[in-house]
């Protein structure tokens, strides 16, 4: 059975469980990692909900576990109010952590319309959006710190073979268990490369051929139709000198002719796959036309 969860509650609560060789864990690995996934979890929040802050405290569960429960505090109370309260720290930490250790029983789903996270017999079901927010969470400096810091204190303690995030609901089926040989992997993994770009550029091409599909007769936003670089695209024409010759009967169109022009392609950032998008295209320049095959005249 599949339990479908919608964290738009007053709390969450993650289940942090130990695997340890002896009949508990050390003090100081057990102080020092709920210090480390405090922070970690704190970092988290920050990027989901930048107009919020969490407390979290820790409840002792069964033997090797302790409970972690979540509660909003106001930063921005007027964003508090007008929004419903959405924790959403372990649907986001596992999709750090499966970026990072392979596991078969964490699975996440993106489709049109949502960002599914599924573990054990549980299903959360975000947004799209929710996608963009996960990969700025994976690549935020703060979450990485606290991530390795986290590890750092575990990987310090010999007796500790492997930790575990689950959820209360199910608290004896593992959900991402890391075990000892994976320490060091997220002990050790290197900051995501940040590169400032901007979210809208323009990129202008010199002199390009674009076959002509469709031409408009005068000025104006209407757009032509060109075939470039092996795709269809519309675009305006903004050269008076070129509208001045096709006004005075300098040029004759037909289907196929070619345009060389200077083309200017205006990019939208693509935040999930890190690219530009080509979003709408410009002609500031015509130079040269040449006719295609012989067939009726657009113009």
């Amino acid at each position: 059975m599949t339990l479908e969860i919608s964290y738009e509650s007053s709390g969450e609560e993650i289940l942090l469980y130990f695997d340890t060789k002896g009949a508990g864990l050390n003090s100081q690995t057990f102080g020092n990692a709920l210090i480390h996934f405090d922070e970690l979890c704190r970092a988290i929040d920050a990027v989901v909900n930048p107009n919020r802050e969490i407390e979290v405290d820790f409840v002792r569960s069964d033997q090797g576990s302790i409970r972690a429960i979540f509660r909003v505090v106001a930063k921005d109370t007027r964003s508090l109010l007008s929004a419903p309260v959405t924790m959403l720290i372990m649907p986001f930490l596992l999709g750090i952590l499966v970026n990072r250790v392979t596991s078969d029983s964490v699975n996440i789903v993106v489709n049109d319309s949502s960002y599914i996270v599924e573990y054990g017999n549980e299903r959360v079901v975000l947004p799209k959006s929710s996608e963009i927010v996960s990969k700025r969470a994976e690549r935020d400096p703060s979450v990485s710190q606290t991530l390795r810091n986290f590890f750092v204190s575990v990987d310090s303690d010999p007796d500790v073979k492997a930790v575990d995030f689950r959820s209360p609901r199910a608290p004896d089926k593992p959900v991402i268990p890391i075990t000892r040989d994976k320490f060091a992997v997220l002990r050790d993994a290197p900051d995501i490369e940040l590169i400032d770009h901007p979210q809208d550029r323009e990129v202008s091409h010199h002199k390009v051929p674009m076959t002509v599909l469709t031409a408009v007769l005068e000025k104006s936003k209407r757009k032509w139709q060109f075939l470039w670089a092996g795709q269809k695209v519309y675009a305006d024409i903004r050269d008076d000198e070129f509208f001045e010759k096709l006004a005075n009967h300098e040029y004759e169109f037909g289907q196929g002719d070619v345009l060389t022009v200077d083309l200017v392609v205006s990019q939208r950032l693509n935040e999930i796959v890190g690219a530009y998008e080509n979003v709408s295209f410009h002609v500031t320049k015509v130079h040269d036309h040449a006719r295609g095959p012989k067939q009726g005249t657009l113009l």
